[in-house]
């Protein structure tokens, strides 16, 4: 909440920083889209991969999809977008699975370096938050209804952490003069938080930290 908090804030002074700028400059009021679309997240090897890979356990797939909706401001020198993302990724092996979830809250703040009727290509820096959880579990693994004692039933294993990223990132608009617009973006995101894996459950020994597994992040978007 307090990263979401973070990101809301610096929305606001880019937008207030993009609004004084035009009305010094010109009268033309700046645009507002609700958009959507769809993120791919590649990132390096985790630091959780190692512990998965040595315990013969699926590791984290390194292609992650992501759909998304959010928001856009358009104005004539700066723009700026703030989107809410899900991710859901799968991996198994011949007796394991895991499933990687995760919520991503992600701030751009740009300058147009291209501003034209049709076309428009802008660069600049974004930021963002993933709260991810790691559920490993066994194919095979059944639950008794008639025996629910928690010590009696095994076979998960359920791992969350949080990580900040910062990083630069450009993004190509085409159709402009359209009812529909369409957004190209792409972005390379360093992990500048530890990433530490916790669980909700249990205390967690020998835990790894993410912290420098960077990501690069390509996304189209509907205006």
């Amino acid at each position: 909440m307090k990263n979401f908090k973070i990101l809301l804030a610096l929305l606001f002074v880019s937008v207030t920083f993009a609004q004084e700028t035009t009305s010094t400059t010109t009268k033309e009021k700046p645009k507002f889209y609700f958009t959507y679309g769809l993120n791919a997240q590649v990132h390096d090897e985790l630091a959780i991969d190692k512990k998965l890979r040595a315990a013969g356990l699926p590791e984290v797939n390194s292609f992650t999809p992501e759909l998304f909706i959010g928001m856009t401001l358009f104005d004539k020198k700066f723009s700026g977008d703030l989107d809410f993302g899900f991710l859901n990724s799968k991996n198994d092996n011949a007796g394991n699975e895991n499933r990687y979830i995760g919520f991503t809250t992600r701030l751009r703040v740009h300058y147009n370096v291209i501003n034209k009727e049709k076309i428009a290509f802008t660069t600049g820096l974004n930021l963002s938050n993933t709260q991810g959880e790691l559920n490993i579990y066994a194919k095979n693994n059944a639950f008794d209804l008639n025996d629910l004692t928690p010590v009696n039933n095994v076979g998960n294993v359920s791992l969350k952490n949080s990580m900040v990223y910062f990083g630069p990132s450009a993004s190509l608009y085409l159709f402009k003069n359209k009812s529909t617009k369409l957004r190209l973006n792409a972005g390379y995101e360093f992990a500048i938080t530890n990433g530490k894996w916790k669980s909700d459950y249990a205390s967690v020994n020998n835990t790894v930290k993410e912290q420098g597994n960077n990501r690069f992040v390509f996304g189209i978007t509907l205006l």
